[in-house]
C-alpha cells in the first residue's frame, strides 16, 4: 500500500478558505487563529509544489492551479463524509429494524444461524428472521434481503459472492470406528451405511479417489445433509459431507475423520443479493461477517 500523502492534515484549512475566501473567516470556522491557517496553507503549497493562492486585497483568490486542487479536494472530502455517514447507518441507529436472511438448513444449524443473530444482536436490529432454502431457485426473493446458498453461479439479476469451495470427506462417530476394519481401507470399506444427499455420485467419485471399494454397504440417502451429519453423530453411518458443516463437531470430538482423501463437491457455498442492493452497507457489513467466521473456523481446524 503507497504511503498517505504528508498534507492531509492541512486540506480543512484550504478547503475553508477556498470556499470562504479569507483566511480570518476560515480560522473563525475551524476555530483557529489566521497566523495558524496561514502557516498550514504555506506548508500545503510547500507539499505540493502548487501555488494556491494569490492575493486580492484582504481577500485571497485561488490561482489557476488552486481551483483544480480545490475541486479534487471537495470531491475526495465529499466522499470521506459520505462513507462516514455510510458506516454510522451500520452502527448508530438508522440501520433498519428488520433483516431476513435464507440459509441452508445444515450451514445454518452448524454455525451460520448463530453468527447471523450475534450481528443482528450487534447492529440492533429488533426483527430478524432466518428462512431456509438450499439453491438460490429456492430463495424467495419477495421476504428475503440476503442469501447464502449451495449452487453454482451466474445467478440472473443477483450480484453474489463466493463463500468456499466446498471439499467432501468421510466422518463418522468414534463409536462407529471400530467397524471399519482400517486394516483393510485401502481396498474396502463395507458393513457400514453410506449417508448422502445426492444420488450417489458422489461417494462414487470418493471411492476412485481413495482407492476403496464400497460394495457390501447400505446406502440411505437423506433428505438434506442435516440429516446425515446427525446420522453420523448418532453412530448411524458415514457421511460425506463438508469441513464447513462439521468443523463444530470434529473439533468436539463427535465426529472423526478416519480417512484423509478429500473429493471437490459439485456446488460451492455463494452469498447473494439483488444486484440493486449490493452496495447496502448493512448487507455487505454481514458478508463480511459470514466470511470472517468461516476464515476463523478453517484457521482453528488447521
Amino acid at each position: 500500500m503507497s504511503r498517505l500523502p504528508p498534507y492531509l492534515q492541512y486540506l480543512p484549512a484550504f478547503e475553508a478558505t477556498a470556499r470562504l475566501g479569507r483566511v480570518r473567516h476560515a480560522a473563525e470556522e475551524l476555530n483557529l487563529s489566521p497566523s495558524a491557517i496561514s502557516l498550514q496553507l504555506k506548508k500545503l503549497s510547500d507539499a505540493t509544489g502548487i501555488v494556491l493562492f494569490q492575493k486580492s486585497g484582504r481577500n485571497v483568490a485561488l490561482t489557476r492551479a488552486g481551483k483544480d486542487f480545490s475541486q479534487a479536494v471537495a470531491i475526495a472530502l465529499g466522499q470521506l463524509n459520505t462513507a462516514t455517514r455510510d458506516s454510522r447507518k451500520i452502527t448508530a441507529g438508522d440501520q433498519p429494524a428488520s433483516l431476513s436472511v435464507s440459509v441452508p438448513t445444515a450451514l445454518g444449524i452448524a454455525w451460520l444461524t448463530a453468527t447471523i443473530v450475534d450481528f443482528a444482536e450487534a447492529h440492533g436490529i429488533s426483527n430478524l428472521t432466518i428462512n431456509e432454502a438450499i439453491t438460490a431457485a429456492e430463495v424467495d426473493w419477495e421476504n428475503n434481503d440476503l442469501a447464502v446458498v449451495y449452487d453454482n453461479p451466474p445467478f440472473a439479476g443477483k450480484y453474489w459472492r463466493s463463500l468456499s469451495e466446498v471439499r467432501l470427506c468421510a466422518v463418522c462417530s468414534p463409536t462407529l470406528f471400530p467397524r471399519l476394519d482400517l486394516r483393510n481401507r485401502d481396498r474396502k470399506l463395507s458393513s457400514v451405511a453410506l449417508l448422502h444427499e445426492d444420488d450417489g455420485g458422489e461417494w462414487a467419485k470418493w471411492s476412485v479417489a481413495a482407492r476403496i471399494g464400497l460394495e457390501g454397504n447400505t446406502r440411505v440417502r437423506v433428505n438434506t445433509v442435516a440429516h446425515a451429519i446427525a446420522s453420523a453423530v448418532q453412530g448411524r453411518g458415514v457421511a460425506l459431507v463438508s469441513d464447513v458443516l462439521t468443523r463444530n463437531y470434529l473439533s468436539e470430538g463427535r465426529l472423526i475423520q478416519p480417512f484423509s482423501t478429500t473429493i471437490n463437491a459439485a456446488r460451492e457455498y455463494y452469498i447473494i443479493c439483488h444486484v440493486d442492493r449490493a452496495s447496502d452497507p448493512l448487507l455487505r457489513a454481514l458478508a463480511d461477517r459470514v466470511v470472517e467466521q468461516l476464515r476463523t473456523g478453517r484457521d482453528q481446524n488447521v
